[in-house]
């Protein structure tokens, strides 16, 4: 009775193992959260919800349908800065970017960049998006969006 109940309990916790790592292994694949906005000439996020130090993400879905996901970030000196959820080396992919300790994470190919960082590994870099800001709001013309649909 004591082999059949060591056994059990050996098998639980491999049963448990292979849960838990299939659960990070399922996290870790899933992506950023993005807040869908809308708009005519324009898109306006309120500057509050931007801290220093902190990234966004955001998606516009343009007349044709197209979502068209971009990213906004305030640097430590608290100018904001934007960007494409793509760069165009690895947008044929379509997986973008993650945020991890004040960088962009390319889910594809892992490089790291700072939002504010134009320079990359060949053509992998963020793609800069025109931002506005004035008072307390975040302004993005649809037309800089709409520009690079191509990316998505």
């Amino acid at each position: 009775m004591a082999r059949s109940k060591t056994s059990f309990v050996g098998r639980t916790i491999v049963v448990s193992a292979i849960i838990l790592t299939a659960g990070a292994l399922a996290a870790a694949g899933v992506g950023p959260h993005f807040t869908e906005l809308s708009g005519r000439d324009s898109v306006t996020i309120p500057g509050a919800g931007l801290a220093k130090g902190s990234v966004r993400f955001f998606s516009y879905r343009d007349d044709a349908g197209k979502d068209i996901r971009f990213i906004l970030g305030r640097d430590q000196s608290g100018q904001v800065h934007g960007a494409f959820d793509a760069c165009r080396r690895c947008a044929q992919y379509g997986k973008g970017y993650t945020a991890s300790n004040g960088y962009l994470v390319c889910r594809f190919c892992g490089n790291r960049y700072r939002l504010n960082s134009r320079t990359g590994i060949g053509s992998c870099a963020p793609i800069e998006l025109p931002v506005h800001e004035s008072g307390n709001a975040i302004t993005v013309d649809t037309s800089d969006l709409k520009r690079q649909r191509s990316l998505f």
